[in-house]
């Protein structure tokens, strides 16, 4: 069988924060290692802290810290892939959004960094917006991955689906009065370009917020898949990788994009 004709069984991981970061950390080490295993355990943005801003700065890991992540060894031990929500991270022009991916062999493959931040909530006093990362492969399936405010943001995810993913991973903290907003972009993204889109929200409250989950999966058609719960928070989808190529046979959205008309301008016309 190709490989991108494979089902895959993706677990969204929708915890709170609650408690110290080693304590997020562990529940969020239980929830990827329930059995049976997931094929991938995906969990929320910045799990561990949240926007609790003015802690960011000193709970900001350096770049070389990803790999040593708890993430990275149960990622190992349970043969796993895990996407590791998203932490602070510092770099050359300031501290980053970052996710970080892990293989089944425990190893940091990838990185995608949270490209737009959110003003709104005065993200930018404490973030920098990061840069694409492209897309990686999972499984012999090209997929990519974004953080929360990004999928506000078609560019990004065309950019990635152009590149050949045919899964989209989006880590995020969506409070409850735009959860409507959240899933609908997460159809959007996937009807789109024919893709399957997962979305793994924050649970719980945080700073006075009600985020409660509320993500999931959506097919290539749009359509959402109904999950299996394994556990308050953690949800399992199967995803049928053959869909991708039956929904383009019926309406290939990217065969039939005309990119020659839509003009070179980038900047919002006042």
């Amino acid at each position: 069988m190709n490989a991108q004709d494979r089902n895959l069984v993706v677990r969204t991981c929708e915890l709170p924060i609650a408690g110290s970061w080693e304590s997020c950390m562990e529940r969020a080490a239980c929830a990827c290692s329930r059995t049976p295993l997931p094929d991938v355990a995906v969990l929320p943005e910045l799990f561990t802290i949240g926007f609790v801003m003015d802690r960011i700065e000193g709970a900001a890991l350096d770049p070389p810290d990803l790999a040593c992540l708890p993430l990275a060894r149960v990622a190992r031990e349970c043969g796993i892939w895990v996407l590791g929500g998203s932490f602070p991270v510092r770099n050359p022009g300031g501290i980053v959004n970052t996710m970080p991916v892990y293989s089944p062999a425990g190893d940091l493959v990838h990185t995608a960094e949270k490209i737009h931040l959110f003003k709104n909530m005065r993200e930018d006093a404490a973030f920098t917006g990061g840069l694409p990362k492209g897309v990686f492969d999972l499984h012999g399936i090209p997929v990519g991955a974004a953080v929360c405010y990004d999928l506000r943001f078609p560019e990004v995810f065309r950019d990635l689906t152009l590149d050949g993913a045919r899964i989209l991973f989006v880590a995020a903290q969506w409070p409850v009065q735009r959860r409507r907003v959240f899933r609908c972009l997460l159809q959007a993204r996937s009807s789109e370009a024919q893709v399957f889109t997962v979305g793994c929200n924050l649970g719980g409250d945080h700073l006075g917020s009600r985020f409660r989950g509320g993500g999931g999966v959506c097919a290539p058609s749009g359509d959402f898949l109904k999950g299996r719960k394994v556990a308050a928070g953690v949800t399992d989808y199967e995803l049928d990788m053959t869909l991708v190529d039956l929904e383009r046979k019926r309406i290939d959205c990217l065969a039939d994009r005309r990119p020659e008309t839509y003009g070179k301008r980038r900047t919002l016309k006042q």
